[in-house]
This record gives structure tokens, C-alpha cells and sequence, in this order.
């Protein structure tokens, strides 16, 4: 049994996500819209927290044996996932960028790469007539 005190594994994760909600900053656009800045849940923000690899976070949280250890790493991804999938539903994270971060958490699909974000697009117009 642990002395009173001393950090769980679930208060030391609750933790975590509480530090980063804690940096929600209002942001005021000069169009008049409102956004909120905050440091993003990640899996490496939460290894880092707790001390422990990704690779062991992540194996604890694939095992389906039930363990209080397995429960709170499975419940933790799934919670950086939905937060990954609800910054790219908003538009506030890139596709491509997700899309690597879900697949880090295994819980995205291999996705194929965007191809437009390999070309470069040179527009020869000049709708304004500012060459002449």
C-alpha cells in the first residue's frame, strides 16, 4: 500500500492534462474572432511528465489485460487522440501533422501523404497590372 501522499499514477496523468490547461490563453484576432492557445496534450508531454518512454506508455496501453496501469494508459491516448482529432476537426492543426500524430499513438490510419503539400504553385498573373 502507498503512503498518504504520495502521487498515484492517475493523479501524476490528471496532472499532466490540468498543466496544460492551466497555459489556455485567449487570443483576440483583429477580425474579431476569439481563439484559445494552450500547450497541446502529447504523447511526449505526458512521457515526459510521468518519466516514462512513449514506447512503454503506449505498450501498457495495447495490453488488454485489464491492469489499473493498462486502463489509465489506453484512457490517457484515447484522450490525447480525441484532443489531436478536435484540433484538426477546427481547423487549428494541419492535416498531415495529425495524421502523424494519431498514427504515433496507433490509434490513426496509415494515411497516404497529401500531395499537394509537395508542389509548389507559380502563378504567373498579374490580375492588377502592377508589372506594367
Amino acid at each position: 500500500m502507498k503512503p498518504t501522499g504520495e502521487p498515484t499514477l492517475e493523479s501524476k496523468i490528471e496532472a499532466y492534462f490540468a498543466a496544460c490547461d492551466a497555459t489556455a490563453e485567449r487570443i483576440e484576432h483583429k477580425n474579431g474572432s476569439v481563439s484559445i492557445r494552450q500547450t497541446p496534450y502529447t504523447l511526449t508531454g505526458l512521457s515526459d511528465h510521468l518519466d516514462i518512454p512513449q514506447s512503454e506508455i503506449l505498450a501498457a496501453a495495447r495490453r488488454e489485460d485489464g491492469s489499473a496501469e493498462s486502463v489509465l494508459f489506453a484512457k490517457a491516448a484515447r484522450r490525447i487522440g480525441r484532443y489531436i482529432l478536435e484540433r484538426a476537426l477546427t481547423e487549428e492543426l494541419q492535416y498531415s501533422v495529425a495524421a502523424k500524430l494519431l498514427d504515433e499513438l496507433g490509434i490513426g490510419e496509415k494515411l497516404p501523404p497529401d500531395e499537394r503539400e509537395k508542389r509548389i504553385l507559380i502563378v504567373l498573373e498579374d490580375p492588377n497590372g502592377w508589372s506594367e
